[in-house]
């Protein structure tokens, strides 16, 4: 079950990556002929734990560099997409739990992880940027419009003032109009009674 998962998940990261990494391809190929290798030394090894007392082998047999490269490769480019990345995570989980990761080689793979997770990191930043610039720029023209409106509304004011202040003064000239016929009126009047005395 573990050779057929490993053999399954380097064929699946060679298709993945066959036209945007082929280097990556050729690595997956290489790696299948060497696990097939690995594999007719552990068939030989259980025939004969099953006929001596030797101990059984265990996967860690399988602890290659040329089997753990291809994904260590992949997880190397910051551009890798999503199902490669999760190819090689999977694969890296099983070879661990196969103990077929050799002690020397976990450094490497912490080194390409910390370099997607980098990765994420920036991409999640640049994101909240652009999010936080569209969200200042519609307040910015919420306050160009509230603005507006503001300035509308001063103008109105202003109009009305204006309106007021001719009403008023439209006013003034008929009582200063009404007060000139008043005293005209009481000229004549007078000089009307003069006249009849």
């Amino acid at each position: 079950d573990f050779l057929a998962k490993v053999e399954e998940l380097l064929r699946d990261l060679g298709t993945e990556a066959r036209r945007k990494h082929p280097g990556v391809k050729e690595a997956s190929e290489r790696a299948i002929l060497q696990l097939r290798s690995l594999q007719t030394t552990y068939v030989a090894l259980v025939r004969r734990a099953s006929t001596s007392k030797t101990p059984h082998p265990t996967t860690s047999i399988f602890q290659s560099q040329e089997i753990l490269r291809p994904f260590l490769l992949a997880a190397n480019y910051p551009d890798a997409n999503f199902s490669l990345l999760s190819l090689v995570v999977k694969a890296i989980q099983v070879l661990i739990q196969g103990d077929a990761v050799c002690d020397d080689d976990v450094v490497y793979i912490v080194r390409v992880l910390s370099i997607q997770a980098n990765v994420c990191c920036s991409s999640f930043y640049v994101k909240g940027r652009a999010t936080g610039t569209a969200s200042s720029n519609g307040n910015g023209n919420n306050s160009g419009n509230n603005s507006g409106v503001s300035n509308s509304g001063t103008h109105s004011h202003n109009e009305n003032s204006h309106q007021h202040h001719e009403y008023g003064h439209n006013n003034r000239e008929r009582s200063f109009s009404s007060g000139t016929n008043s005293v005209s009126s009481a000229s004549s009047a007078g000089g009307g009674g003069s006249g009849s005395g």
